[in-house]
């Protein structure tokens, strides 16, 4: 099905990259509506936000006396995070400072998605935290994980066994096993990030054993 006029006309200016409230000035179509169309459109043209970040005109960041006291340490933190594991901090996390930046980004993240976050303060997030506006893989990624983590905790309380495959009574077994043979692959090659370690030490024991497949011992 082809778009309407109007919202071909919203969505290439925001291509061209006006911001949307400078398109909601423009057209006199009302801000919930002009989000919408940027959001569906953005939905089903992944390089939509690319363009419109691309094609927008640079403007100068706000100077640091404008940000918020705290933003400047907590970007430090993240940054220092992302040095230290490769990964953008996820809420998920067992360590309690992991999860409170975690969120802090994620206020900032919604923000910026409802077109609420002030040009100045996005200007300063693009040059202290490079890359912070697409970390949303990583994060679904981090939250499966997690997932997948209660799951096997919660098999292993249920049956007494640690999950097998091949030999699985069904599918969720079978992933299960799956699931935990891949951290141990990722441990002996040292890929597996110390935070899963420690998730995984503290509430899967025993999960290092050598019985991949096999019965977890009583």
């Amino acid at each position: 099905m082809g778009k309407s006029g109007p919202e071909s006309e919203t969505v290439r200016m925001f291509r061209a990259g006006i911001p949307a409230a400078t398109i909601v000035e423009l057209s006199g179509v009302p801000r919930s509506t002009v989000f919408r169309r940027i959001q569906v459109a953005t939905d089903r043209d992944p390089i939509l936000l690319s363009d419109h970040t691309a094609n927008q005109k640079p403007t100068p960041g706000p100077e640091t006396k404008t940000v918020p006291a705290n933003w400047t340490g907590r970007a430090q933190q993240i940054r220092e995070y992302r040095a230290r594991t490769g990964c953008w901090p996820h809420q998920h996390s067992e360590i309690a400072e992991t999860r409170t930046m975690a969120r802090w980004l994620a206020v900032r993240l919604a923000a910026w998605r409802h077109l609420e976050l002030p040009s100045g303060y996005e200007a300063w997030l693009d040059e202290q935290l490079p890359g912070w506006k697409q970390p949303s893989r990583a994060v679904r990624d981090a939250q499966r994980w997690a997932e997948r983590l209660n799951q096997l905790v919660a098999f292993t309380t249920q049956t007494g066994s640690w999950p097998r495959y091949p030999g699985a009574a069904d599918d969720h077994e079978r992933v299960l096993g799956v699931w935990r043979h891949v951290q141990r692959q990722k441990l002996s090659q040292e890929t597996l990030p110390p935070e899963q370690i420690a998730a995984l030490d503290s509430r899967a024991h025993g999960w290092r054993g050598l019985t991949g497949q096999g019965r977890q011992k009583s």
